[in-house]
């Protein structure tokens, strides 16, 4: 075989070659954030709530409102990635009633806290942090007034006249007896189950109510309900979380 008869043998593999390489490269799927909170938003109901959005903040000097520094919106199936790196981050979950994402908070949203604030997460850390939401006339006073952390105050659990976990409900703190003012301090609200953590900053007697508002005058007919013995003034010794047990929120009346 002469050379000029052999050449397009010759040439054959790299034309090959030179179509295989000219093919795109198969597509690798980028690798997920490593570090971060993720999870799931609920409605009470238990369903998930798609208009939900998680908001991360580095301080509480906000009191969890404004411009977030990180926020995910859930997907269809209510859950989150929280894409924020390494630190401490106090979290929110929030669905507005009327859509969007920014704005005061208005009667009828939904929100919740996780059950301790800040979140820290560590670098190349995921945490998990689920949320049930509530629906509340109002939102509870944050800054001073409601710890989200400590070693002193009283855990216990809340139910509803039926017996039922009242879930979303408020434990106040009064430095007296005159429950008919404003709280000096405010639980988180209580989880689905009806448990409950007050974080107080001091030892001592302290007067309790458990409410579904934060403040004023109780009206007649609101679920309300103080803990039983000592006029509901239990002693509450320093560097303990006293359980104080059940507090039954019935129909107040005056």
């Amino acid at each position: 075989m002469s050379l000029r008869q052999r050449l397009p043998v010759l040439l054959l593999p790299l034309a090959i070659s030179a179509c295989l390489s000219s093919a795109p490269p198969p597509t690798v799927p980028a690798p997920g954030p490593e570090t971060g909170v993720y999870g799931r938003i609920s409605a009470a109901a238990g369903a998930p709530d798609p208009a939900a959005t998680v908001y991360a903040y580095r301080n509480a000097a906000s009191n969890l409102r404004g411009p977030a520094d990180f926020a995910a919106p859930v997907d269809a199936q209510g859950d989150y990635f929280l894409d924020c790196g390494p630190g401490d981050f106090y979290l929110v979950a929030r669905s507005r009633r009327a859509g969007g994402d920014s704005g005061p908070p208005r009667p009828g949203d939904a929100w919740a806290l996780p059950e301790k604030n800040p979140v820290r997460v560590r670098d190349g850390e995921r945490i998990r942090v689920d949320f049930r939401l509530h629906s509340l006339a109002q939102r509870p006073i944050l800054g001073d007034t409601t710890l989200t952390e400590g070693t002193t105050g009283v855990t216990g659990r809340l139910l509803d006249a039926q017996g039922h976990p009242a879930g979303g409900a408020f434990v106040l703190a009064y430095r007296d007896g005159n429950r008919h003012r404003m709280p000096d301090h405010t639980s988180l609200p209580a989880r689905e189950d009806g448990r409950f953590t007050l974080y107080l900053p001091t030892a001592g007697h302290w007067c309790l109510a458990a409410r579904t508002q934060t403040r004023g005058q109780p009206l007649p007919g609101e679920p309300y309900g103080i803990p039983e013995g000592n006029q509901g003034c239990p002693a509450i010794p320093e560097q303990t979380l006293l359980d104080i047990g059940t507090i039954v929120l019935k129909p107040y009346r005056r």
